[in-house]
């Protein structure tokens, strides 16, 4: 999975300096929300919560990264799997036939055909004039 090109300065640079700056940061802010949270600050409870989250997020993205080389390749790649598996299961028309007589439908069409063979269409009878 994970992309032998990949590695170096290059991710050095790209991947891990960011990812060690945004634990960093979350760390700290955690830190601080913490002590505020003690202090009697109630928002400071959902902060104490978000910055863990972000960090988790930032984890999960830098992975992605790592060994997908995109946070949405492999996302993409088993999306498209599964729409080619879907139609390959089967086709619209399989779907469509599968599906049961709308009888409300039916009984719509009836009374068009009802309709057009009391009234054809294009106006009245033209013998009275």
């Amino acid at each position: 999975m994970a992309d032998p090109s990949r590695g170096g300065r290059r991710d050095f640079w790209q991947l891990h300096v960011p990812l060690a700056l945004v634990l960093l940061l979350c760390t700290a802010l955690t830190v601080i929300e913490v002590r505020r949270a003690g202090e009697g600050v109630w928002r400071a409870w959902i902060y104490m919560v978000e910055w863990p989250l972000i960090a988790v997020v930032s984890i999960w993205i830098w992975h992605r990264y790592r060994t997908e080389g995109s946070v949405t390749k492999g996302l993409v790649e088993r999306w498209k799997a599964r729409v080619a598996e879907y139609s390959a299961a089967g086709s619209d028309e399989s779907v469509a036939e599968a599906a049961p007589p709308d009888t409300q439908l039916q009984a719509w069409e009836d009374y068009v055909q009802d309709l057009n063979r009391r009234q054809p269409p294009g106006g009245p009878s033209g013998d009275g004039a």
